[in-house]
């Protein structure tokens, strides 16, 4: 195996990759009007979409002050703020709250933190970026408290090989492919990272009585489900890592589930509580009225107060789910990894369907970028 150490063509060649874009679109540009015009409780959802319409345009110093911000809001997401009392009030809708995301959405939002710190070398913040977005999976599955994003356990691994820390990268790269059987792990002495992310974002709709139930559906008309790459005159293929739909569509025991589902059971016990109470007064009334007392109407009518007040309740808590997402992310990941000397110059890419046929796509972006110790990171992304 063959690494590359020259520093200062590295420094010249990542020179040129940061000031030449690949098949740069105007999607930043609109996603930064949409982030000025947003209202608070959307700013991290647009801000999170704003930086990665960056990165898709090799925008990094916006791409990285745009994942700070929202990882800013994200991580102080059980502080003891107005805004995390609103979260955890039964009086405010879903989809009225700020936005932190469902837990494959903040964990994604650290995977593309992790992707900008390789980019500049930065290993160390690299790895501890992937691990907080490990944890933040792990927070969704209360039962095992374990993540199962492998694509995150990967590149952990990744980084910690960059590193040289060759135990540690062997213990992640185990656990990744004891998520995902049969998974190839990076070579000794690979210097090339390649990652593709295909197809659309998942969609998440609102579902079942008040709309209680998010149910999420898969991206529309998104087809690719492979690629092929041409690099340099080598061919690579790189691999499934990540059903980002997977991870979106299974999360078991969120918080957020459970509390819009109390919130539906507490505004149907609610109702009926206040409809029986207002029919127990009503009823005790005409008795009280037949047998000539007087006495009980004092406390018929309390009755009857506190059925109305429990129906009031009944009819102001919102149990609506928040069907709110990310709209820019894929739907799946791959990637692949090896050695090559210096940042490729000729980069080709096909996609392919189901059934191997190719298709199309009207935005795909392709960047490459070498860091200073002469590591490659090749990105793709076939919808912008």
């Amino acid at each position: 195996m063959t690494s590359f150490t020259a520093k200062p063509l590295a420094g010249a060649l990542l020179a040129a990759a940061l000031c030449a874009p690949q098949l740069a679109h105007a999607d930043y540009a609109a996603e930064l009007a949409r982030m000025k015009a947003a209202p608070q409780k959307d700013a991290t959802l647009v801000t999170l979409q704003a930086g990665l319409a960056a990165l898709s345009e090799n925008r990094l110093p916006e791409a990285r002050r745009h994942f700070d911000d929202a990882l800013d809001v994200i991580e102080g997401m059980f502080a003891n703020t107005q805004a995390a009392a609103n979260a955890r009030s039964l009086w405010y809708e879903e989809g009225a709250k700020e936005f932190k995301g469902e837990p494959y959405e903040r964990a994604m939002a650290f995977y593309y933190r992790g992707l900008a710190y390789l980019i500049e070398a930065d290993y160390e913040n690299a790895r501890a970026s992937f691990r907080s977005g490990l944890m933040q999976d792990a927070f969704a599955e209360e039962q095992q408290n374990r993540s199962d994003f492998t694509s995150l356990m990967l590149l952990e691994g990744w980084t910690n090989q960059l590193l040289g820390a060759k135990s540690q990268a062997g213990e992640a790269y185990q656990e990744a492919v004891r998520l995902r059987a049969g998974l190839p792990v990076p070579p000794a002495g690979a210097n090339v990272l390649v990652i593709a992310e295909l197809g659309g974002s998942p969609r998440k709709v609102g579902d079942g009585i008040d709309n209680q139930e998010i149910v999420y559906r898969g991206p529309k008309r998104t087809p690719e489900r492979s690629v092929s790459i041409d690099i340099d005159g080598k061919a690579v293929r790189p691999v499934l890592i990540e059903d980002v739909f997977f991870q979106a569509s299974t999360r078991g025991g969120r918080p957020i589930d459970r509390l819009i589902a109390g919130k539906a059971s507490f505004k149907e016990t609610s109702g009926e509580i206040g409809m029986a109470l207002t029919s127990l007064a009503s009823e005790s009334s005409l008795m009280m009225s037949a047998v000539g007392g007087k006495g009980g109407g004092n406390v018929m009518g309390g009755l009857a107060a506190i059925g109305a007040i429990s129906s009031i309740i009944s009819a102001n808590v919102k149990p609506r789910a928040d069907v709110r997402y990310w709209n820019n992310l894929p739907e799946t990941l791959h990637a692949t990894a090896f050695t090559h000397t210096g940042l490729p110059a000729n980069i080709s890419v096909k996609l392919f369907d189901d059934s191997g046929n190719a298709v199309q796509s009207d935005k795909l972006a392709i960047n490459k970028w070498i860091d200073r110790n002469g590591n490659v990171l090749i990105w793709i992304k076939s919808r912008t």
